[in-house]
């Protein structure tokens, strides 16, 4: 599927790293055609003192979401990645989206990463955007890569163990589902991915920084290794290496914001840093922050 055109439909700031700001750059690096599509801009992240911005009109939204398939075919959409909606309205709009490429082109392959909160800080979107994402744009998913305090939203198991909850996650549509950012008490790091085929994970040594746009970035990465035939174990490999190497180098260098577009693609001969594992009850020990 090289040259596959993928539709990004998230968050864009004017500066910093997170949603389209975090996979654009990366996908383009790694030779995908995107086509961004924003849903809020927004002059930064609100982790700075000062912010500008805020959500689009949800019928703006649709209406580039039209205007794109004006000038794009559905056949030459290859995957849609969905990830920060910021009202209920902007959520309709992607949903139907969806609707009219699948229908023109049953074999898109659409990830959706429901962006709601995080354990540490509860839910940072409203509630009727919260349940806009689980009802309009999670039974459309082939893949869904939620953190574990939006997955357990999601499967209403509040305290569940990060496996009980990716069992819940398969029932959904989606045939593809990991967990991100599950923390552990021994100072690692576990992303957890499921298919009808069986269960993974990669742990990762946990790291004195947490920049924004990891979920982004690792959305992106995954997305892009399954596209170019990865199976489901080594595009997690894929998405979490993409994540940690962009970390290190921040946390290297000082850098508040990870750069995406500065990642080298990665040969085909290299060696696999993290390994996906075979899951199993005991590989998730922790919980999440």
């Amino acid at each position: 599927m090289s040259g596959a055109a993928i539709v990004s439909i998230q968050s864009q700031l004017v500066y910093g790293c997170a949603g389209n700001n975090a996979a654009v750059p990366l996908l383009q690096r790694l030779g995908a055609t995107v086509h961004a599509v924003p849903t809020t801009l927004l002059s930064n992240t609100p982790h700075y003192p000062t912010i500008a911005g805020g959500p689009l009109d949800p019928l703006l939204v649709e209406a580039l979401l039209d205007r794109l398939l004006d000038r794009v075919p559905p056949t030459a959409i290859e995957a849609i990645l969905a990830g920060y909606i910021a009202s209920p309205g902007a959520a309709a709009a992607a949903a139907r989206f969806i609707d009219r490429v699948r229908t023109a082109h049953a074999g898109v392959l659409v990830l959706c990463d429901p962006v709601m909160g995080d354990a540490d800080t509860g839910l940072y979107v409203d509630e009727a955007v919260a349940a806009a994402i689980a009802a309009d744009l999670v039974p459309r998913a082939d893949i869904l890569t939620p953190n574990l305090f939006e997955a357990r939203r999601l499967t209403g198991l509040a305290d569940g163990k990060p496996d009980a909850v990716l069992e819940r996650l398969l029932t959904c549509r989606a045939r593809i589902a990991a967990i991100t950012g599950i923390d552990s008490i021994d100072g690692f790091v576990t992303t957890l991915v499921g298919n009808g085929k069986g269960r993974w994970r990669v742990r990762t040594p946990k790291l004195a920084l947490r920049p924004t746009g990891t979920g982004d970035v690792f959305s992106a990465a995954f997305l892009h290794a399954l596209l170019h035939g990865a199976d489901t174990p080594a595009a997690l490999e894929r998405g979490v290496e993409t994540v940690f190497g962009l970390m290190e180098t921040a946390h290297r260098t000082g850098a508040r914001e990870l750069d995406p577009g500065g990642i080298a693609p990665r040969p085909a001969n290299a060696p696999v840093r993290f390994a996906a594992a075979p899951a199993s009850e005991d590989s998730d020990r922790g919980s999440s922050l």
